[in-house]
């Protein structure tokens, strides 16, 4: 009787042959990805706005011509075809190298088959209810429609979920046992990573690309027109800022320069070239020692230099004054003292009212005349002698919209704050108060170091809502003071240039990324 053979260390462990359901499961994979490319490129061929620009029939006017490439952007964007293509691919390659009976192979290829079956699940539902919206609008669907509209989806969920089911079951028996323990933390961080950016590229990235787009053209909102591809142009007028030096305007009578009724210097007008270009004077700033001349701060759209300004000076005050006054009251309500819980119930009120309701409470409490509140007691009190303007007067309206704001808000930042200051061990202060330090140095040295995470969760918040403050500015002041905001809305709205405030929107989306990274940086949260 023969000995059974040895074998050396490091050998691979003997295995039986694949068996052609293997075999034939690698086929499908390959099969499918290319089957997700041809049905791409065939959604592309066949869309209808495409199909306008590629049978269009010239009238002599090719400014009205549609763009190919502008159509299939709109329609498709780049991230989905980008993706179908990296998808395709992967596929391709994961069916291939499941030949290797590799079961690392073999466990990636069951994600991707699962997170198929769930996808064409997911559109089963959606085709679902969208036949049942169109009965309910009475449109006429056939059963000719209804098996076009299903049995593609279900039969795909049937295919990939039964390929997921047999790879699951002939594992063990016809693949290498090669899996490690990195391969497997690094599928379950995948497995949990899917869903949510799945839901991050439908809610957020393919709008984006969207809006992103449609500042190339000159879309406008509601309009029957083409659009045209601008390129940079609408960027290039947003941000069209130059700094030119120019003279005071002489004052014939004295020969020095001519001064308003409010005492503030006329300055000459930049050249007529630019004026004729579109530039506008925002600022004038006078040169320091020299009072005949200013530096005169002009852009191609004034009023969006100005909103961003305002926004820009809005933000940083408020979210100062939020921090500074919201970190006191988190501190005081952090304490232990009798009332404690009603204190904490009641500073949220402020917060709670909608920032719609309480700008309508703070207009009427800001009336220019004796009939408001505000004005009415610092009349009595003598620190005005009549009423002031709080809402229409210029140099009043930005300090009023921050007031406002802090009143509102500075709860939120304490609540916030209160959160981080919960988790700070109590043993800390002991340790430190037994050292012998006081509460100055406990508080420099202890509680502002660890509550910097809280802090930088904070002031992320914060100045994501105060770089799109809308609905204050809206209501306190409607066109008189613009925020970016409330300019994009009357952009879009008012003016129905859908591509230009699509413009506008990517520079504030761009204006928010970078305070966010900027808190994050400074703060070195992600150290943390």
């Amino acid at each position: 009787m023969n000995a059974p053979t040895a074998h050396k260390i490091g050998d691979a462990p003997s295995r039986l042959p694949l068996p052609v359901s293997i075999q034939f499961i690698s086929f499908l994979m390959i099969l499918l990805g290319i089957g997700a490319l041809a049905l791409q490129l065939i959604a592309i061929q066949r869309d209808p706005a495409i199909q306008i620009a590629l049978t269009w029939e010239s009238t002599g006017d090719d400014s009205t011509r549609p763009s190919v490439i502008l159509a299939f952007l709109e329609r498709f964007g780049l991230i989905v075809p980008l993706l179908t293509l990296y998808l395709s691919g992967f596929l391709i390659v994961m069916g291939y190298r499941l030949r290797s009976a590799s079961s690392t192979i073999a466990h990636w290829s069951r994600i991707v088959l699962l997170w198929l079956t769930i996808g064409f699940g997911m559109m089963i539902l959606f085709a679902a209810f969208r036949t049942i919206q169109a009965s309910n609008d009475d449109d006429v669907i056939t059963t000719g429609m209804l098996m076009a509209r299903f049995l593609p989806l279900i039969a795909g969920m049937l295919v990939t979920g039964g390929m997921w089911m047999w790879l699951g079951m002939t594992m063990s028996r016809h693949f290498v046992d090669d899996d490690k323990l990195v391969a497997r933390e690094t599928r379950l961080a995948w497995n949990l990573l899917i869903p949510t950016l799945t839901i991050v590229i439908l809610v957020a990235a393919r709008p984006l690309e969207q809006t992103f787009i449609r500042s190339l053209t000159d879309k406008r909102f509601a309009g029957s027109e083409v659009p045209q591809f601008v390129g940079l142009d609408n960027y290039t007028t947003l941000l069209g800022v130059r700094v030119d030096v120019v003279p005071c305007r002489t004052d014939e009578d004295t020969g020095g320069c001519s001064v308003r009724d409010n005492g503030s210097v006329r300055w000459e007008s930049i050249d007529r070239g630019l004026l004729q270009d579109g530039y506008r004077t925002v600022w004038n700033i006078g040169v320091p020692f020299d009072g005949d001349r200013s530096v005169a701060i002009s852009g191609r759209d004034d009023d969006f230099i100005e909103g961003i300004w305002t926004t820009l000076i809005f933000t940083v005050v408020s979210v100062s004054l939020e921090l500074t006054i919201g970190l006191f009251m988190a501190l005081i309500v952090n304490s232990k003292f009798k009332g404690r819980g009603i204190m904490r119930a009641v500073m949220l009120i402020p917060w709670a009212i909608p920032t719609v309701i309480s700008a309508r409470l703070w207009e009427l409490m800001l009336k220019d005349t004796s009939a408001g509140i505000v004005n009415k007691i610092f009349m009595d009190l003598n620190i005005i002698d009549a009423p002031m303007a709080w809402l229409s007067e210029s140099s009043l309206q930005l300090p009023t919209a921050i007031i406002v704001d802090v009143w509102k808000t500075a709860p939120f930042m304490a609540l916030l704050l209160l959160a981080g200051l919960q988790v700070i061990p109590k043993d800390l202060y002991e340790a430190a108060s037994v050292d012998g330090a006081n509460p100055v140095r406990r508080f420099f040295s202890i509680t502002l170091p660890l509550l910097r995470p809280a802090i930088a969760v904070a002031l992320v918040f914060r100045t994501l809502d105060a770089l799109r403050v809308f609905d204050l500015f809206n209501v306190l002041f409607g066109r008189q003071q613009l925020s970016m905001a409330t300019y994009n809305y009357e952009t879009l709205v008012s003016n129905q240039l859908d591509g230009y405030a699509s413009a506008v929107s990517v520079i504030i989306f761009i204006i928010i990324s970078v305070f966010a990274v900027f808190y994050v940086r400074m703060l070195s949260v992600e150290t943390d």
